[in-house]
């Protein structure tokens, strides 16, 4: 007796230690949670009334992975009412059991029916701290034909409970319940169970109540507890995406031709322009470039002024500097100074990057023509030396300029 008892106890050790190891790993903690949002901009409502159905009663007092099914219940609504967006949905809130302490009755409305609002479903979800009592479910989808007697359109009925009727009751009498409101209600019900804990009868009843409904299904409680999972879950019952149509293309200068298309933007009312939004253009002899120096010996690039704290060359200027870049590749003696020049609006050291930026752009467009960059300077004066007031509009607008000065 003593050899038999060293070696059998190892081994009833053994066992012992590797049933507390299995039972540890099938405990579950509740996973952390971050709900989505979603835009009410981009979803609306896809039911026009919703009602929750929390099984209270003492078998969700039992544990299921670790944690209580009530706790679980309380959890899975928390965050369902913080994913679902309040988009004037009528909601309601029913649960059924109960221990005394929360309620006498077998089953109470807490919430509803009326507008959604995320804090009132969260404070009456408050007043349901424990469980306790029978399981009458079927007592709770009786009294929920009055709940919602008299609304209209879509409902969505969400059972959360796991489906254990009271004193082997059977499912009949719940079953029966729920065929009687989807009678009353008709196409409009859907009925959604979730299903919290493995009970193989439980499972049975919230299918079957799901398959009912002809619209909804039935849902493990465990897919719900995930951000994601409820996000999943709130998208199919609750909501449906809006038809975005797309936006007609603008057309900011009102010359027919749309802004993603017109590659001349900016062309005045009234112009008359091609397909691509630019007036057509017509050949003319190029000018006599050395007969256009102003009276200080520059070159003005005419009607092709900058606009406000801007630095790009308009389209109106490419013939005017076309014509400076063939006279420089005729006479490559020639140098030039390219100055620009600025309105007197914001400080002098911001202007006085603008300006030479204005005379860079200038630069640039001219190398791009093939003229060699060092003979091309650039100098920038910011308001330093204005040629017109800068009190009106068009007086800013004519100091908002590039001057070029010929340099042999």
């Amino acid at each position: 007796m003593k050899v038999f008892s060293m070696k059998i106890i190892p081994l009833l050790l053994g066992t012992l230690f590797l049933f507390g190891c299995y039972a540890r790993q099938q405990v579950h903690s509740i996973p952390d949670f971050t709900a989505t949002q979603f835009d009410s901009n981009e979803y609306a409502s896809a039911v026009d009334n919703f009602l929750i159905i929390m099984d209270a009663s003492s078998s969700m007092d039992d544990d299921y992975m670790g944690n209580k099914k009530f706790i679980i219940a309380l959890e899975i609504i928390n965050r369902l009412n913080l994913t679902l967006p309040e988009l004037l949905q009528n909601g309601g809130l029913r649960s059924f059991g109960h221990d005394k302490a929360v309620s006498e009755k077998n089953t109470v409305l807490f919430y509803g029916m009326e507008p959604y609002s995320t804090k009132a479903l969260k404070e009456k979800l408050n007043l349901i701290k424990t469980s306790g009592g029978t399981s009458p479910m079927h007592s709770a989808l009786t009294e929920a034909g009055q709940d919602l007697n008299g609304v209209s359109g879509k409902t969505a009925m969400v059972i959360i409970s796991d489906g254990q009727e009271a004193y082997g009751m059977g499912h009949s009498i719940t079953l029966a319940a729920a065929q009687a409101l989807k009678n009353q209600l008709g196409p409009g019900l859907c009925y959604y169970p979730v299903i919290i804990g493995d009970n193989n009868k439980g499972t049975d009843l919230m299918e079957k109540i799901s398959g009912m409904g002809e619209c909804g299904f039935a849902t493990n409680a465990d897919t719900l507890l995930t951000g994601d999972g409820m996000a999943r879950f709130v998208k199919d019952v609750f909501l449906t995406q809006k038809t975005i149509r797309p936006m007609a293309p603008k057309d900011s200068d009102n010359d027919g031709v749309t802004d993603n298309m017109d590659k001349c933007p900016g062309t005045p009312h009234g112009t008359m322009v091609n397909a691509d939004g630019c007036p057509p253009v017509t050949q003319k002899p190029a000018p006599a470039i050395t007969e256009t120096l102003n009276a200080q010996g520059a070159w003005v690039i005419d009607e092709a002024y900058f606009d406000f704290d801007k630095a790009v060359v308009k389209p109106s200027a490419f013939e005017f500097l076309d014509n400076i870049a063939e006279f420089l590749k005729n006479n490559p003696e020639v140098f030039i100074n390219i100055n620009g020049h600025t309105d007197n609006i914001g400080t002098k050291a911001y202007n006085d990057v603008l300006s030479l930026r204005r005379a860079e752009a200038v630069k640039t467009y001219l190398t791009n023509k093939g003229i060699e960059k060092n003979r091309l300077a650039c100098q920038g004066f910011a308001f330093s030396k204005p040629v017109a007031s800068n009190k009106t509009d068009k007086g800013r607008a004519l100091n908002r300029r590039v001057e070029i000065y010929p340099v042999k």
